[in-house]
């Protein structure tokens, strides 16, 4: 066989594993940025996350959530999404206002079971659905990079709604946590006094990168720069452009960190690297035994005493 002949075989392969390269990259974008339909097929409840003693609650807690009588808002935000939310007046005197951001292709309804019949007491509540989520716009989830930027537009809006004169609360779970953890770098109304970072990450690449290791055996880790170039090109973000902790070191709002130690899909040590970051005056709870997001069921007790507590200081 000539040289040759060598030559442009050896150049096909090369092109065939380019090509796979390229097309797996594009693959694991889609899987982590798009948008998963509109979710009226979600199931009640995440039985990867809660245990057996959990799931009778967290199901009627959701049931609870859904049963309340919310009624729709909406914004445009920056890049001129139409975005959706729900607002819950107060069932007595409101002390405060307060913004639920959910997490990564979830909702609400789900990721505040049992937060938000706490909150509804006394608690003007604006339940927000995050861009690329339910009935929000948006092709492409950007993990807390573009959502901190319609947080800030969510504040003026709960304002107008239910009046500046009140503080103003955010509550994030998950990329929600994430998500009003970057907020800190907005501008945002003097009436924000406080923000509950629920299990969020430091960025979303270190969350792909972690989320790879532990349920994909570390495959997609190698293709991560290239996702990153798509995430660029399609959906117009750097997975690296919004770091919590670069932002937390000129935090001026208070934040109280929460994290159960047995949560896998965003790991506990990510809340301690933010909380550490932070130069605002914080907290953080540490749930024992709590999985991803589960930490409001699994100790209710502890983690409404860090929020009282929390909400006296601030």
């Amino acid at each position: 066989m000539s040289y040759r002949i060598i030559g442009s075989i050896t150049a096909g392969a090369a092109a065939m594993i380019a090509g796979g390269t390229i097309a797996a990259a594009y693959n694991v974008f889609k899987g982590f940025l798009l948008r998963h339909g509109t979710y009226d097929d979600d199931p009640p409840g995440d039985k990867e996350y809660t245990t057996p003693e959990l799931q009778e609650r967290y199901l009627e807690e959701i049931h609870w959530n859904e049963a309340q009588d919310f009624s729709d808002v909406s914004i445009t935000s920056g890049d001129g999404l139409h975005l959706m939310g729900s607002f819950l007046p107060a069932e007595e005197e409101a002390v405060r206002n307060v913004i639920l951001v959910h997490g990564y292709h979830s909702t609400g309804y789900k990721d505040f079971a049992g937060i938000l019949r706490y909150y509804h007491r006394d608690s003007n509540v604006l339940m927000i659905e995050q861009r690329a989520h339910r009935r929000s716009e948006g092709k492409y989830i950007t993990m807390g990079i573009r959502e901190s930027e319609d947080i800030a537009l969510w504040c003026t809006f709960m304002n107008e709604k239910a009046g500046s004169e009140l503080p103003l609360y955010l509550h994030g779970v998950s990329m929600g946590g994430a998500t009003v953890a970057m907020a800190e770098g907005e501008d945002l109304p003097d009436n924000v006094k406080g923000i509950v970072c629920d299990c969020g990450f430091t960025n979303p690449y270190d969350i792909a990168v972690h989320v790879s290791k532990t349920y994909m055996n570390g495959t997609t880790i190698p293709l991560m720069p290239l996702v990153n170039r798509y995430a660029g090109w399609l959906a117009g973000i750097d997975l690296k452009e919004k770091n919590a902790p670069d932002i937390l070191k000129n935090a001026k709002i208070p934040i109280l960190f929460v994290h159960g130690t047995w949560d896998k899909f965003v790991p506990p040590h990510m809340s301690v690297r933010n909380y550490e970051a932070c130069s605002a005056p914080k907290k953080i709870c540490l749930v024992e035994e709590a999985t991803h997001a589960m930490s409001f069921l699994k100790d209710t007790d502890k983690y409404v005493a860090a929020m009282e507590e929390f909400f006296k200081e601030v």
